[in-house]
Order: structure tokens, then C-alpha cells, then sequence
């Protein structure tokens, strides 16, 4: 399990954040548990790689709540403190809602993450009539980001009939 620390999270998060089944897990106010863990993956340009999970453990709907991004993105900043790997997001598609899912987190990324701090690049394709949405976030101090992102870049176009996203 990547080894975050707690103290710092939770000093800023509206919800508190504990170490669970080998990730990090919140309730929201209405009582709804999420976790988020980190995979580790083959490495993309040379460099460390971990699968960014964020999974909802409850099978109900949700009004909107923005704190469930503020969480969200208070673990991945402590995830960069602590590492110079790349994340890379897929989206779940066993219901179907993946597209909305790329859009929200996209969204949530472009509200929360620092521009100057993050590079993200995210790729579409469909595969056997399924939606398949990836992005990578690479720290933009990574001294590997032009392999990484040439390496994801190379991989999307192979996906996507060359034309990355």
C-alpha cells in the first residue's frame, strides 16, 4: 500500500480519511463510503506507475457533494508529495456511465489541481462497442514527464486510430 500521511490529510479534509483494505476510505455526511487506492502498474516512460482507484462502496445515488472531490484531491496531493510516479485513471465501465464518470473527474481536475503543477492527458476509444476512457496525471517537476507523455501519447494514438485526446 502507498503510505500517505493521514495527519496531513485530515488537518484539511471535510471528512475524515482513515488507512483501510489497502487504500484510504471516507463516509460522507449522508453516509456514504468511498475508497481510494493506488494499483501499481507496469511503468509508462521509465517511470513508476500506480492505477488511481477511487470506488464508491455503497450501490446508491447521490445528491452532488463537492466535498467528495476536496477528499479526492487532498489524497492525491499527498500522493505527490510522497511520489514522483505517474497515476493513471480508468474509468469503470461495468454500468455503463463511464463517459459521465471521464467528465466528472476531468471536470473535478481542471476545478482542483494546480495547472502549473499537473500535467494530465486522457485518451478515448472504443474497443469491441465498450467506451474505454484512461488518463495519466504526471507532477510537472518529473523530470521523465516528456518520455511519460510521449510514451501515453504513442499508446493513445494506437487506441484511437492516432489520434490522441
Amino acid at each position: 500500500m502507498i503510505n500517505l500521511s493521514l495527519d496531513r490529510i485530515n488537518a484539511k479534509s471535510p471528512y475524515p480519511v482513515r488507512a483501510l483494505n489497502k487504500g484510504y476510505e471516507f463516509t460522507t455526511n449522508k453516509g456514504i463510503n468511498y475508497r481510494i487506492s493506488f494499483l501499481e502498474e507496469d511503468k509508462i516512460g521509465g517511470c513508476d506507475t500506480y492505477q488511481f482507484v477511487i470506488y464508491k462502496l455503497n450501490d446508491q445515488r447521490l445528491p452532488h457533494d463537492p466535498n467528495i472531490s476536496a477528499v479526492t484531491f487532498l489524497v492525491l496531493d499527498e500522493f505527490f508529495k510522497e511520489n514522483n510516479s505517474v497515476l493513471l485513471y480508468y474509468c469503470d465501465t461495468t454500468d455503463h456511465r463511464e463517459a459521465g464518470r471521464n467528465r466528472l473527474f476531468i471536470r473535478w481536475f481542471e476545478k482542483s489541481a494546480d495547472p502549473n503543477r499537473f500535467t494530465i492527458k486522457s485518451a478515448h476509444a472504443v474497443i469491441e462497442e465498450q467506451g474505454i476512457y484512461v488518463a495519466i496525471i504526471v507532477e510537472n517537476r518529473n523530470p521523465l514527464i516528456q518520455q511519460i507523455t510521449d510514451y501515453f501519447d504513442k499508446a493513445a494514438a494506437s487506441l484511437t486510430d492516432n489520434k490522441p485526446k
